[in-house]
């Protein structure tokens, strides 16, 4: 029998925010329609805690992950910054090393 090692890769700023797949997942959605609103209905996520949660990322990091300018007649807008889309690939690259990390250490039994 084998004994695998399973588990997520969750990261946190200083102040003890979290970065997970369900954030990451959301920033990677932001950047393919510009729009918050959409990347939550489309994740099936509350509106407040992501707005709130990338408020509170975008104050703690020296620069924002998003810039996002509230809705009028033609909607709001969310852009990803050059440091969400550097999170992103960073982040996809942790998961591809513990994935590895992952295989390299199963345990028989």
């Amino acid at each position: 029998m084998n004994l695998i090692i399973k588990g997520a890769i969750s990261v946190e700023t200083e102040f003890g925010e979290k970065i997970n797949s369900r954030i990451v997942e959301l920033l990677r959605v932001i950047e393919e329609t510009g729009s918050l609103n959409e990347a939550v209905k489309e994740l099936e996520m509350s509106y407040s805690y992501a707005w709130n949660t990338l408020y509170k990322l975008n104050c703690q990091l020296t620069q924002p992950l998003v810039v996002m300018q509230r809705g009028g007649k033609g909607g709001g807008e969310a852009v990803l910054t050059e440091n969400g889309k550097k999170l992103l690939t960073q982040y996809e690259q942790l998961k591809k090393d513990f994935v590895q990390f992952m295989k390299e250490h199963t345990v028989e039994l």
